[in-house]
């Protein structure tokens, strides 16, 4: 006789089964699923039976066998699905969510010990359906069979959905008996099953055993990045056969630097580009070079493009000297200026310009990336910025792009978006496919936009929690996609730097302030600034003096339309800018000295002369600019020198007198600028008593070494006229300069005068050589605020303080360094002789004509004013300065990318996985772990839960909404108040990071507090409330996320995001912190 069960009364096969099941009753069951929510179900009557016979008829905790690699990692995949599901089979989450896993897992492996044995098929097909044969002591036998019967909640009949399924209950004994022989012929047959009591009973005890915290975290990372990892598993295996691990510039890099350089290969390789962010200080010229290396160890051609101040720094790494760290790397990459892609023809070094074959370049490392900017060309030429899209990356051969850049954020986003164009070929659709992205620049647009209303907040608002919930996720993804960026906290919080040493201890900036002369002979400042911004400066533009009827001839000439043809850039507003520039550049050379100063007015004054005279003879006449302004701000205006006026289409007359009233007033400041002598130089004077006292009370003991930095040549060499005999006679002390053009010496006896052997000489121990005589002071320029690691030195000076703050930053990085033997460092700033308020009026006085506008496409509301904002951004920068040494990411006023990006975490969890193959990718989840916290982070982590939980309800258009989606962290305090949003994912995973990494052992005094605390798992009561405030905290944000989308195109999410309570969500860890 047979019974057909009603499938849509709840219960039907579990309570058909506790009902019509004897005591001491042998049970045998066939399913792809066992879950221990089933066995609690069923928990008396399995109890009371006397066996049970399990057999998965899905391959289960088999051994993985390798075959076909596709096949495997298919096969694998679901037959993981089909071992998580003893914890997770989906319509189970919701009791797992009551916390009670631990309990529940715990009794059912009592029960599988003592009464159950277990066995797997080999391979799928041999049992079609499932089946439970039940032997009463009393009562009938019986067989259930049907295709929905399964060992779980839903399979047993106790869900909510509706079920279609045919189950029948069958008690002829014929039949039972013809299926009992089926049975056996399978359950005896070793090349049909196996056993895999052992491994159940292992998995189930990693549900209730207690978990180490290091355990717990990278269980869920591996739930978090684990899907966004599967793409560089093959890539990965790369690396290992090319020797990169052999190099010598491999095993001089940091932990920390090493993560970046394979992260960023991955990238490189996955995505065509990578934009390594780290802070100053953390060596992205070395993890740059490893991954050149991995490169060039896979014949890729290789070209360096770096600023012109910085090519010494990138041609000495593959120069064959004893004093180049990375000689028996044997690096053999090109190297370029920014500049050179200007340029049609000549030499850049010993390379010939006409005969490169830009095409032919696999790898382009761009150094100083971010000034790499898509600028108005002149008419008829292509900008650098064309050429390195066009003729590099677009053509030829397939290249990749690896990019070095400043670390903030800050107020403009273009930048961000040509660096990044530069990884896509100028594709703005590039990551629509794999990231859902459909526009990166709307992506930027819309993050300028949210980026400037927060800049508008209180200045007590503008944290990085304010910020993030204002972001799209679509932002983060782009950034993780395409960016490495760890700030120096980052690494001294989360890393475990005991090898490497820590950085050293920052002393208070000294701020000094003098006069320009001691006996007062030069006028006042704001006299000389007034003479200085009446200066007409017609040497540096001629197109201003073109005769009315003329002009449209010359603007059409060099008219620049842009942005679509919504606009254009004339080369008169090129000159208008430039004169500016020189205007600022003159005061610029009064605030460093008195001699550079009076040498760029001579220069000038000689300029006009020439052009005074070339009108008498009636010759054109050409702009040429030398080296009088810093390349970045020229580089802004992208003048080329070929413009040529005619000397009859000039207006002769207002030219001559422009000229003349110029001359009057370049002679005055050449007259008292000349009375200036060296021993009335107030401001030498003070250095050389700071020097004095630096070399008589060492900070650190025997310490003497002082770097001396100044942003023009002209200054540093007078210095170090002025001072390298007076430190030898006086001292006995021996001294350096380099500088990027005019001098590059020293007075160490036998060295040569070359950029490598001076630094050498200056700060051996760290570049790994051995000198016999050491220099102690250093005068320089910028050509060595990066990429440079000086840190024998302890003592920084900058004689000069540069407009933009970030290059403040970037000097003190040289000894401001990881691993530095100094205990601590000094900061030396020589600020003009003004109130700061003062000093910035001045300059910005100066600069009121400037009118270049931001052409390209950002979200800014203020589009035409955007200098007024960088003032103010200066001006709370450069008052930041005055009283503490910050990293470039603190600066006010900005955020930073090592804020936004999760790519680290990512980086961990490869490390891992290779490291324990296979521990992840079936543990269950639901686990928790107890830690404590560290004494470093007592201000950041508090006691209470971190939650990782998983939605329920998502789809796949959603994941550019959270760069997490569709999980969730949130950080819950004991007293049910979240301590960090799930908004803010990063500082989450930063704070897990720091309590778990390293304590891959239980803590046992925490476990037992927290196991006496919860009576065994059994009392969860305290940290269901606490999970239910973090679901209420994301239910929250998805709410406003749902209506944000209601003023987007397209459809809203609003209406698709059902989220009711904890039944949405599966949780997948908690860590208890005490």
């Amino acid at each position: 006789m047979s019974i057909v069960l009603d499938t849509n009364k709840r219960g039907s096969v579990g309570e058909y089964l506790k009902e019509h099941t004897s005591k001491k009753a042998k049970i045998d069951i066939s399913s792809s699923f066992f879950t221990i929510y089933a066995y609690d179900e069923l928990k008396k009557t399995l109890d009371e039976s006397d066996k049970i016979r399990f057999l998965f008829n899905e391959p289960t905790f088999i051994k993985r066998l390798e075959t076909n690699q596709k096949e495997v990692k298919e096969f694998q995949l679901q037959m993981i699905q089909r071992e998580k599901n003893i914890s997770e089979f989906p319509l189970e989450i919701g009791l797992k969510n009551n916390l009670d896993q631990n309990q529940v897992a715990s009794k059912c492996y009592q029960f599988i010990q003592s009464k159950a044995e277990v066995k797997s098929v080999i391979s799928s097909g041999i049992i079609a359906s499932s089946n439970i044969s039940v032997k009463n002591t009393q009562g009938k036998e019986y067989l259930i069979s049907g295709n929905g019967i399964n060992f779980s909640l839903d399979g047993l009949g106790y869900s909510d959905r509706k079920r279609w399924d045919f189950n029948t209950v069958l008690t002829e004994k014929n039949i039972i008996e013809d299926y009992d022989s089926f049975y056996n012929s399978i359950w005896n047959n070793p090349s049909l099953v196996v056993d895999v009591k052992d491994k159940l009973l292992e998995h189930i005890s990693n549900l209730y055993k207690e978990n180490s915290p290091e355990l717990v975290y990278f269980v869920t990372l591996y739930h978090l990045f684990n899907e966004k990892l599967v793409n560089m598993d093959d890539m990965a295996k790369i690396k290992e056969r090319t020797g990169i691990h052999n190099t010598k510039v491999w095993k001089m890099l940091y932990n920390f630097q090493q993560d970046a350089a394979v992260g960023a290969i991955k990238k490189l390789e996955l995505y065509n580009g990578c934009i390594i962010a780290d802070s100053v200080g953390l060596g992205k010229t070395f993890e740059a070079l490893a991954v050149m290396k991995y490169y060039e160890l896979r014949n890729a051609r290789v070209l360096v493009l770096a600023p012109k101040k910085l090519r010494g720094n990138w041609i000495g790494f593959k120069q064959n000297t004893k004093l180049n760290p990375l000689v028996d790397d044997r690096f053999n990459y090109d190297v370029l200026n920014h500049t050179d892609l200007s340029r049609e023809n000549g030499y850049s070094g010993d390379i010939d310009l006409n005969k490169v074959n830009w095409g032919n370049y696999d790898l382009v490392v761009i150094d100083e990336s971010h000034n790499f900017r898509n600028n108005p060309a002149l008419k008829g030429k292509k900008t650098r910025y064309q050429k390195l899209m066009e003729e590099i990356i677009k053509s030829g051969v397939k290249t990749k792009v690896l990019m070095l850049s400043a670390t903030p954020v800050n107020n403009r986003l273009a930048d961000l978006k040509n660096q990044i164009m530069f990884i896509t070929e100028d594709r703005d659709d590039a990551f629509k496919d794999n990231l859902f992205i459909d526009s990166i620049e709307n992506t930027l647009r819309v993050a300028q936009y949210r980026f400037s209303e927060w800049s508008k907040l209180p200045k007590e608002d503008q944290t990085t929690e304010t910020l993030l919930p204002m972001l799209d996720y679509s932002f983060f993804n782009l950034l993780n996609t395409v960016t490495i960026a760890r700030s120096r906290k980052h690494i001294q919080k989360y890393y475990d730097t005991k090898d490497i040493g820590d950085f050293p201890n920052r002393l208070k900036p000294l701020s000094i302030k003098t006069e320009i002369d001691q006996k007062h002979k030069f006028p006042e400042l704001n006299e000389v600034n007034g003479l200085i911004s009446k200066l007409n400066l017609p040497i540096y533009s001629p197109l201003l003096y073109v005769m009315p009827a003329k002009m449209d001839e010359y603007e059409k000439l060099y008219e620049q339309v842009v942005k679509g043809g919504q606009g254009s850039f004339k080369q008169s507003d090129r000159e208008r800018n430039l004169v500016n520039l020189m205007r600022v550049n003159i005061l610029k050379r009064l605030e460093s000295s008195v001699h550079s100063f009076k040498m760029t007015i001579e220069r000038i004054k000689d300029k006009m002369d020439v052009m005074l005279s070339k009108i008498e003879v009636g010759l054109d006449y050409q702009v040429d600019i030398d080296d009088e302004i810093d390349d970045e701000e020229v580089d802004d205006l992208e003048l080329g020198t070929k413009v040529k006026v005619k000397l009859k289409d000039l207006d002769i007359i207002r030219l001559k007198a422009d000229l003349e009233e110029d001359k009057v007033a370049l002679e005055y400041l050449l007259q008292v600028s000349s009375k200036v002598k060296v021993d009335d130089d107030a401001k030498l004077l003070k250095l050389k008593e700071q020097i004095t006292d630096k070399i008589k009370h060492p900070l650190n003991s025997g310490n003497k070494k002082v770097i001396v930095f100044t942003a023009f040549a002209d200054t540093a060499v007078y210095l170090y006229d002025n001072l390298s005999n007076w430190l030898l006679n006086e001292f006995g002390i021996y001294s350096g300069i380099v500088t990027g053009s005019q001098a590059t010496k020293t007075n160490v006896p036998k060295a040569r005068n070359d950029f490598e052997e001076i630094l050498a000489h200056f700060s051996p121990k760290s570049n790994k050589t051995a000198v016999k005589q050491e220099i102690d002071i250093l005068i320089a320029t910028d050509c060595i605020s990066e990429g440079q690691n000086l840190q024998d030195c302890d003592y920084l000076v900058n004689y000069d303080i540069h407009w933009n703050p970030v290059r403040i930053i970037q000097r003190f990085g040289r000894i401001d360094r990881i691993g530095s033997e100094n205990k601590d460092i000094q900061l030396v700033n020589f600020w003009p002789n003004l109130e700061l308020d003062e000093y910035i009026n001045l300059e910005s006085r100066v600069r009121n004509r400037m009118m270049m506008v931001d052409l390209s496409a950002t979200g800014e509301d203020d589009l035409l004013n955007p200098e007024s904002k960088n003032l103010k951004y200066r001006k709370d920068q450069l008052k930041q300065l005055q009283d503490e040494v910050v990293d470039l990411e603190d600066l006010s006023g900005g955020i930073s990318i090592t804020d936004l990006t999760l790519d680290d975490f990512m980086m961990s969890l490869d490390k891992y996985l290779k490291a324990h193959p296979g521990l992840l990718e079936s543990y269950p989840t639901g686990i928790y772990g107890v830690t404590n916290i560290n004494d470093k982070l007592r201000d950041d982590a508090h006691p209470g839960v971190i939650f990782c939980l998983k939605q329920k309800n998502f789809n796949e258009a959603d994941k550019g909404q959270n760069s997490l989606y569709p999980y969730h962290l949130v950080y819950v305090k004991n007293d049910g108040s979240i301590l960090v949003k799930n908004t803010n994912p990063k500082k989450i995973l930063d704070i897990y990071k720091a309590i778990c990494t390293g304590k891959d052992e239980i803590i046992k005094e925490l476990v037992n507090e927290f196991n006496t605390e919860t009576k065994n798992g059994n009392k969860m009561e305290k940290y269901t409330l606490l999970l239910e405030k973090a679901i209420f905290d994301i239910k929250g944000y998805i709410e406003e996320k749902g209506i944000k989308s209601l003023f987007r195109l397209g459809k809203s999410t609003i209406l698709d995001n059902k989220v009711t309570g904890l039944n949405d969500f599966e949780l997948v860890t908690f860590l208890v912190v005490k």
